[in-house]
């Protein structure tokens, strides 16, 4: 996963494919899943603080095609003391196919 980096965001641009394989020509909601959290990690360069994850939601609106390049969009909604709580979308053809939100744990 390459990521980029804006000042208030983390993006990837990511493309499913035979090995993340669910339903025929479709990714597997685990690696959609897999995809957020990992990317989710990448906000705690925006944090500046360790973290790891507490609690990980997905929400599936749109199939995720298999071969389709998925563009991963995050950013901190929030900081509460140790808590650092994070959301993202997942957009193809302009179309959100899924949503992410997690919390995150600062860690010494």
């Amino acid at each position: 996963m390459q990521v980029h980096l804006t000042d208030n965001e983390v993006y990837t641009d990511i493309v499913f494919d035979s090995r993340h394989v669910g339903a025929p020509g479709l990714a597997h909601g685990g690696a959609v899943s897999a995809a957020c959290d990992d990317l989710f990690g990448f906000t705690l360069w925006i944090a500046r603080r360790p973290a790891v994850t507490r609690s990980l939601t997905v929400e599936y609106l749109a199939p995720v095609a298999l071969g389709q390049t998925h563009r991963i969009t995050a950013h901190i909604v929030k900081q509460s003391g140790r808590a650092i709580h994070v959301a993202a979308s997942g957009t193809s053809s302009s179309t959100t196919c899924f949503t992410a939100s997690a919390i995150f744990i600062e860690v010494p």
